[in-house]
């Protein structure tokens, strides 16, 4: 099974030059945890199955219930994922930068 085959693939990912990170909007019908999962392996070209659990890096069902659409949270989670650092907001978007450049933009902060 790969993301493609879902119906889910990397034509709904942005790339933000400027940024250099991804931008994925997710419909509210869909889970945060799955949307994390089938993004990353999109990005890498493999099939969800091949990513390690996401449940070694965040609870799913936490980070699904506190951006379940009818939660009244504002804010974002941010983590490491499968060589992604990844932020999921409230509003639904995902950003998801590959490490390498994370580590180069905190870098450059500093």
């Amino acid at each position: 099974m790969t993301a493609q085959s879902e119906g889910w693939g990397r034509s709904r990912i942005d790339y933000d030059e400027g940024a250099e990170s991804y931008h994925v909007a997710c419909e509210d019908s869909e889970l945060a945890s799955t949307n994390v999962v089938l993004s990353i392996s999109a990005l890498k070209g493999v099939g969800p199955t091949d990513l390690p659990p996401l449940a070694e890096t965040v609870n799913p069902d936490a980070l699904d219930r506190l951006f379940s659409p009818s939660a009244e949270v504002e804010g974002s989670v941010s983590f490491e994922y499968a060589g992604y650092d990844v932020t999921v907001n409230s509003d639904g978007r995902l950003e998801i930068v590959p490490e390498r450049d994370a580590v180069r933009r905190k870098q450059q902060r500093n």
